[in-house]
C-alpha cells in the first residue's frame, strides 16, 4: 500500500509542478488548454494533460525518456477520477487505482513476468 501510495503522490507531483517548468508548450484546444511539457532541453514529450477554467481535466500521461507510458491518469474539474494507471520505473509492475469522487475506491498491484500480466492483490 505504501508504494502505491508513493506512486500516486508522483503522480500528483507532476501536475502540481508543470507550469512550474521552461519546457512546457500550452495550446488552446476548444474550451480547455492543452500542456505539453518536455525532458529540460529536448523535444521529447514527458507529459501531457489538460486544464479547464484552471483545473486539471480529461486525460493525463506522463512518458519515461525511452518513450513509454509511465502514468496515465483522469481528471474531472480538477478531482481525480476513473481508473489510473502507474508502471514501476523497472516495469515490472502495474499498479491500477480507481478513484470515484476524487478518494482512491480500489486498487491493484499487476505483475509481469515473462508470459504474462497476473494479478498480485
Amino acid at each position: 500500500m505504501k508504494k502505491i501510495l508513493g506512486l500516486i503522490v508522483v503522480g500528483l507531483f507532476m501536475v502540481t509542478t508543470a507550469k512550474a517548468q521552461s519546457d512546457v508548450k500550452w495550446e488552446k484546444q476548444d474550451d480547455q488548454i492543452k500542456m505539453t511539457r518536455y525532458f529540460a532541453g529536448t523535444d521529447q514529450v514527458k507529459e501531457v494533460g489538460y486544464f479547464k477554467e484552471g483545473k486539471s481535466h480529461g486525460q493525463w500521461t506522463e512518458f519515461t525518456r525511452e518513450g513509454d507510458i509511465r502514468i496515465e491518469a483522469t481528471y474531472i474539474n480538477g478531482e481525480k477520477e476513473g481508473t489510473w494507471f502507474v508502471w514501476a520505473d523497472d516495469r515490472t509492475k502495474l499498479f491500477e487505482c480507481v478513484y470515484e469522487d476524487n478518494r482512491m475506491v480500489e486498487h491493484r498491484e499487476w505483475s509481469l513476468d515473462q508470459r504474462n500480466l497476473h494479478v498480485e492483490k
